[in-house]
């Protein structure tokens, strides 16, 4: 029997990311959602500037239509999300050190705002304003944590190997607070990510050698694959 596919990450993007693995592994496989979190959108106040900062497709989603602003994006996918929107974008294809790095090699003369969640990680922001730049903080939504749902603890009491693509150590806390008897497979995005994982020891610990959506379907393919022993 193949393993099973476990998403902590918040929907739509979880339904998304599994949807391409499915498509890309080659045939249906079992998945459970659970999301770790549930994202809410907060009320806040746009303040005027032609630069926003993006460190998440997610943040785009709570940001007001581009009309033309630009947008300091993480990676591409957050760039494509903003291009959507009607923002001009730089990715810094990479994560937050590598965002950091591209406005500072640019240096946008207007003040830049950071759109992003309550809980975020990088200190972009200050790291900006540290560098000499003005940018300030809008938090637009908030991530609120999920209960476990009995699907994923019957699971992890199984002996079905478990693969979990985590996409962040606030979608990890889905995994953190459970004993597992079945395997589970860890494809971590960040070693930040992957450290949270060691004490559990679990039966693979990889972390993507790039931070985005399609080195983490990759990754999460072939452990899928070699599990199946397809593994090409």
């Amino acid at each position: 029997m193949d393993a099973i596919l476990i998403m902590t990450r918040p929907a739509p993007a979880g339904t998304d990311f599994a949807d391409t693995v499915t498509v890309a592994y080659g045939h249906t496989l079992t998945v459970i959602q659970s999301p770790a979190l549930r994202i809410e959108p907060l009320p806040y106040a746009m303040p005027d500037t032609r630069n926003v900062v993006f460190t998440s497709a997610r943040a785009v989603e709570q940001a007001p239509p581009g009309d033309g602003l630009t947008a300091w994006c993480v990676g591409r996918a957050t760039a494509e999300a903003a291009e959507a929107r009607g923002y001009a974008t730089y990715s810094a294809d990479g994560d937050a050190e590598s965002l950091v790095a591209l406005v500072l090699s640019r240096r946008p003369h207007s003040p830049l705002v950071h759109i992003a969640g309550r809980h975020r990680r990088g200190a972009v922001a200050a790291r900006l304003t540290e560098a000499g730049l003005r940018c300030t903080t809008v938090e637009a939504y908030d991530q609120v944590p999920l209960p476990v749902p009995e699907e994923l603890q019957l699971a992890a009491a199984g002996s079905i190997p478990l693969v979990a693509p985590v996409f962040s150590p606030r979608s990890a806390q889905g995994l953190l607070g459970l004993s597992f008897t079945a395997p589970l497979h860890v494809v971590a995005i960040s070693p930040a990510v992957a450290t949270l994982f060691r004490p559990m020891k679990p039966a693979t610990l990889l972390t993507v050698g790039h931070p985005d959506a399609d080195h983490m379907r990759d990754m999460t393919v072939a452990v899928l694959r070699g599990l199946a022993g397809t593994g090409e």
